[in-house]
């Protein structure tokens, strides 16, 4: 059993859950808890489900929430980690806030806001697949795309809190249009979204992807596909995997990590073919993956990465 001193609380809020864990001294979960975010109640409505949450997760690792020294929380967007402030989060519809200050006041503890992808990579940096390295770069594949670079256990975030957004670069691919408002961004065709849109495209041109187009495409129905034999989806997926690869390749070019930590649902959906189609392309549009193969690694810690990489940094405060 876990010294309690030795238990760190992190929390992940999503546009749709709310998910923390407690982990022991070695990383272990030993308590979690999770509730929809309702995010249409408002700003201080989803900051108490957050500590409503955390003291769950605290209390089933048989900790009293006045020897919790702090809590690590993941939000999805762009943060000033020094004010405590998160810049963006379409996805839960706030402006610009000091979470930090005004969760702390909630719950009479201390908070280290980070950025959701960031923290992930944190947590797989330190208790996942990339814990032997000195330095990692991680890529989320879910419906948009995220990434984290984080080098002898420190989160890379940047002067202004963008470091790592690997999304947002500008790829030539497509002029299709991003949820931050501009053209061609690599999660345009580099993600699950991605992916969808190119299948649309496909099938307004006569095209008969064997996927269900009309709601929200799952990473499940892509693999689904992709077993049926489509080739109308496995044209889409190679083209979302090449163009990662790309933008994996202009990362190496800049930080050179030890290693490359794929995760996010259309990851875990694919898993091994998708890696292997991503180090191809890396290998053939990159003179350093020609001479020497990309480390790439599946990401290990599934849902609790985020958490767990917010417990470690409200550890390590």
């Amino acid at each position: 059993m876990a010294k309690r001193s030795e238990v760190r609380v992190g929390v992940d809020l999503g546009g749709t859950k709310i998910h923390a864990v407690a982990i022991d001294g070695d990383g272990r979960v030993v308590g979690a808890a999770r509730q929809a975010t309702q995010s249409d109640q408002g700003y201080r409505a989803v900051l108490e489900r957050v500590g409503e949450v955390a003291r769950s997760a605290a209390d089933e690792a048989g900790v009293k929430w006045k020897a919790v020294e702090a809590i690590g929380l993941g939000v999805p967007g762009p943060v000033d980690a020094k004010r405590g402030v998160i810049l963006m989060a379409p996805n839960l519809g706030w402006e610009p806030s000091p979470v930090a200050a005004d969760l702390a006041a909630i719950i009479g503890r201390p908070v280290v806001l980070g950025n959701d992808v960031n923290f992930g990579g944190l947590g797989e940096a330190t208790y996942g697949c990339a814990r032997d390295q000195a330095s990692a770069f991680m890529a989320f594949v879910g419906t948009g795309l995220g990434g984290a670079f984080v080098r002898k256990g420190k989160v890379v975030n940047g002067a202004h809190g963008y470091g790592g957004e690997i999304g947002h670069l500008p790829a030539p691919f497509d002029d299709a249009k991003c949820g931050c408002s501009r053209q061609g961004c690599l999660e345009t065709t580099a993600s699950r979204g991605g992916i969808a849109r190119l299948l649309r495209e496909a099938a307004a041109r006569g095209a008969k992807p064997r996927i269900d187009l009309s709601g929200g495409l799952r990473s499940s129905a892509i693999r689904a596909a992709l077993d049926q034999g489509c080739g109308v989806t496995r044209g889409a997926v190679e083209r979302c995997a090449d163009a990662l690869a790309w933008g994996l390749v202009v990362v190496a070019h800049v930080v050179d990590p030890d290693c490359f930590v794929l995760g996010g649902g259309v990851v875990e959906g694919l898993g091994g073919s998708f890696l292997q189609r991503v180090a191809k392309t890396m290998a053939a549009g990159s003179a350093l993956h020609a001479r020497s193969a990309p480390d790439l690694r599946l990401a290990e810690l599934g849902d609790d990465a985020v958490a767990v990489g917010a417990a470690v940094a409200a550890g390590g405060r």
